[in-house]
């Protein structure tokens, strides 16, 4: 009886490796065999051809077919077994809603930024009649504080969203806090230009004409009649007869223009309760009711009423309260 040969495992799995090592360079042989495709163009160029391996032609063909597949598999996802996350859009249609809100929101906030930057320029040219600083309390400055955040702290894009609506939402509040104080401070200051602008200001001639020979407070009396003096109640410019008497500041020409010895005279009713008395004219150029600016001709120097030569005797008061001094005033101009 002949004797059996029984191969073991480890001669089974040589020749295994052996046979898939024929195979593959076989397979390799194979795909490292060229085809050629021929391309006829329509007019009388020459004929192109290509050269492909048959491996590489296989892999776009694989290529191809996977992708194809998974095409239709995803169609197949999304239009049978794919579920909307309906909360998911909601939340993200609410988003973009704020954030639209918002955007329109901040335009109307640049626009108040931008007013409010005239508006405080408008008030550094009231207050100090230059704007000492160019750089004021902006948007810019503001963002910038309010932004100083740790890079671990914006982990996501909501958390980023949340800080916006925050920031903005403050720096709104700041805004309308800001806005109510910049404009009582315009008004105030508009209103103290305004009574600056209509106090008599100024000497009633022009600069440089005429010399001052009575002024303001007790002083002997010019005529000599009442020995403990008198009480003077303006200042007076003696000048020649027909000199041009000007209004020192804006107002209305009073009714009654005869006050006591003064002879001839004018009076101008300014506002918040100011008048002025220009005595001792010669001609009074303006009616009652008239209304004129400061610098406007209304009389002419004389001597009428009691008087010991050519001046115009000036007077400054407010309501029924006792004369000021009209130095005081003078001096403003």
């Amino acid at each position: 009886m002949a004797e059996t040969y029984v191969t073991t495992a480890y001669e089974r799995l040589q020749i295994a490796h052996l046979r898939w090592k024929k195979r593959l360079q076989k397979w390799i042989s194979r795909s490292r065999e060229k085809v050629s495709f021929v391309l006829i163009p329509n007019d009388e160029k020459p004929l192109a051809q290509i050269e492909i391996s048959v491996g590489m032609l296989g892999f776009l063909f694989g290529l191809s077919v996977s992708l194809v597949l998974l095409s239709f598999a995803l169609l197949l996802y999304f239009s049978f077994f794919f579920e909307r996350n309906l909360s998911l859009e909601k939340k993200t249609e609410t988003q973009l809603v704020s954030f639209l809100f918002y955007d329109l929101l901040s335009k109307d906030l640049r626009e108040s930024v931008e007013e409010l930057e005239s508006m405080t320029e408008s008030l550094n040219l009231l207050a100090w009649e230059e704007i000492p600083e160019k750089e004021m309390i902006t948007q810019d400055y503001l963002l910038k504080e309010e932004f100083r955040k740790d890079a671990s702290e914006l982990d996501s894009n909501l958390l980023l969203f949340q800080q916006v609506v925050t920031t903005y939402t403050q720096f709104g509040v700041r805004l309308g806090n800001l806005v109510p104080n910049f404009q009582n401070a315009i008004d105030y200051l508009s209103m103290r230009e305004s009574i600056f602008y209509s106090m008599p200001r100024g000497r009633p001639l022009k600069p440089g004409v005429g010399v001052v020979t009575s002024t303001f407070g007790y002083r002997s009396d010019p005529f000599g009649i009442l020995p403990v003096g008198e009480y003077h109640s303006g200042i007076d410019f003696a000048a020649g007869e027909g000199t041009p008497i000007y209004a020192t500041g804006p107002g209305i020409i009073a009714v009654d223009t005869a006050v006591g010895g003064l002879g001839k005279s004018v009076r101008i009713n300014h506002e918040n309760g100011f008048f002025t008395l220009y005595g001792h004219c010669s001609q009074i150029l303006v009616n009652p009711g008239d209304r004129v600016k400061r610098g406007d001709k209304i009389a002419l120097v004389g001597q009428t009423g009691k008087a010991t030569g050519a001046h115009v005797h000036y007077e400054v008061r407010i309501g029924l309260d006792a004369p000021l001094d009209p130095e005081e005033y003078i001096n403003l101009d």
